[in-house]
């Protein structure tokens, strides 16, 4: 141990813990690049990733966790370097989060002819909202399921997250939707939380361009031309980006144990565990929707599975939105039109996860924790308030404690959200499985939509996929 600031603050390398730990993921790093250099194709490697992340953030907790050095200084030190990868990597992802949410709004808006554009809004709102709906029902079912208690996950919170809170909870309801609405368009191109506002100014644009192609069709034509290829830009940049995806899953997935701690998880296994249960059951509820309109469920997984991986590891519904929509497109036989729609609005409109499962359980929680009558007319509201709640939250990591701020706000509970506070000391952990679920149920409500548009390929969706090698 080397105590000198240089070596504990500025270089954050200052013990035997945190050289280990770093060499380690270098080694996992060459590991990976081996592999590619072996032509394993890129699921495989991301699979490996995934597994190869999980063991480094247990050994190296299990290792250090009984030192004080290392919970001093260790494991701030080793989050910070695998942060520099992880967390890096996710950056370089969300960069692009923004132009594409843009782009592609404009691109559906301008492409879609006459009045489907009302159609295809109705839609797509009754689809996401709609498994929004089932995933609260959900949230509810495994509170029940799980017996849990709301006095067992008594915590502190930190003082700016419960300022940040109390912020939201004491907005009315149409005072939140009102700050949705941007002043600034500078600010909201600036700025991954703002999905909901980029989709306004995109659209704002677009239907100008529609205008204008009628009227001043030569005048605008540049433009449109410029946007085009824009969009062809930005998707050459995602494809370089998603290469490096394996080195950045395996840095993510271990800081999110290392950062934590293994006791800290192992405490909160009750609530981890329900949350969990209840991402299965609503993967399960798809394959049933997946089935009834006469698409197979197992080679929608397994076309999937990559991108649910990176969204499990990335813990950003907008950060996987880019390649969310390469596959439903590429991959899956939906029409650019719908997934571009469906799939940049899923990032901020009916988030199973983060605006279904988790704020019905707190919601359920917090309520019978204080004395509420849990019945029939209790439980529909709680479904009522978290569907209508998921407008416009944003699929940024800690989403969902706005999402939830808002379900316990509009439950009347708003007051008694530090009561469970020892929920959000984990919120990493179980944010892993929330976010998956947003974007499946996000690719699952595109392939329902453009079923019901018409305009699904389905001799696409069932070809196989050639192996990549990025």
């Amino acid at each position: 141990m080397i105590d000198a600031p240089f070596f504990t603050q500025f270089l954050k390398v200052s013990n035997f813990y945190t050289i280990g730990a770093i060499a380690l993921l270098i080694v996992a790093i060459l590991f990976l690049k081996a592999l590619k250099g072996k032509r394993v194709n890129f699921s495989k490697r991301m699979i490996i990733a995934l597994v190869v992340g999980l063991a480094m953030g247990v050994v190296v907790d299990l290792i250090g966790s009984k030192s004080a050095v290392y919970t001093d200084y260790a494991q701030l030190e080793i989050s910070t370097w695998y942060g520099l990868i992880g967390t890096g990597f996710l950056k370089l992802v969300q960069l692009l989060a923004v132009p594409v949410v843009f782009l592609s709004i404009i691109k559906v808006v301008i492409d879609v002819k006459g009045d489907r554009l009302k159609t295809l809004t109705g839609k797509t709102f009754t689809a996401l909202l709609g498994t929004t709906a089932i995933a609260a029902a959900i949230g509810i079912l495994v509170v029940k399921l799980y017996g849990l208690n709301g006095a067992d996950f008594a915590g502190d919170l930190t003082e700016a997250k419960v300022e940040s809170m109390s912020n939201i909870a004491s907005q009315s309801f149409p005072e939140f939707f009102l700050n949705l609405i941007p002043s600034n368009i500078i600010n909201v191109m600036g700025d991954n939380g703002s999905i909901v506002s980029v989709v306004i100014v995109a659209a704002l644009f677009a239907s100008a361009i529609r205008f204008l192609q009628v009227k001043k069709p030569d005048q605008v034509a540049p433009f449109v031309t410029l946007l085009d290829s824009l969009k062809v830009t930005v998707n050459s940049v995602l494809t370089n980006v998603i290469k490096l995806m394996p080195y950045g899953v395996v840095a993510l997935v271990s800081n999110t144990i290392i950062s934590k701690g293994i006791q800290s998880i192992l405490g909160m296994l009750g609530f981890i565990a329900a949350l969990y249960t209840g991402v299965i059951i609503m993967m399960l509820i798809y394959v049933v929707m997946l089935v009834l309109m006469g698409v197979s469920p197992v080679t929608f997984y397994k076309k999937a599975f990559t991108t649910l991986l990176f969204a499990f590891s990335s813990r950003s519904s907008v950060g996987t939105l880019p390649y969310t929509l390469k596959t439903l497109e590429d991959d899956m036989g939906v029409s650019q039109e719908t997934s571009n729609f469906v799939g940049t609005l899923g990032t901020a409109v009916g988030m199973n996860g983060c605006a279904g499962v988790f704020p019905a359980m707190l919601g359920t929680l917090i309520a019978s924790a204080a004395g509420a009558e849990m019945n029939f007319s209790f439980y529909v509201l709680v479904v009522v308030v978290v569907t209508v709640g998921s407008i416009g939250i944003a699929g940024v990591p800690g989403t969902a404690t706005v999402a939830a701020t808002v379900t316990l706000n509009g439950l009347g509970y708003g007051q008694h959200i530090s009561s469970i506070g020892a929920i959000f000391g984990i919120d990493p952990i179980v944010d892993m499985g929330r976010t998956m679920l947003n974007v499946a149920g996000s690719m699952v409500s595109a392939i329902m939509v453009d079923k019901w548009e018409g305009t699904f390929d389905k001799e696409a969706f069932n070809r196989p996929v050639e192996a990549k090698e990025e």
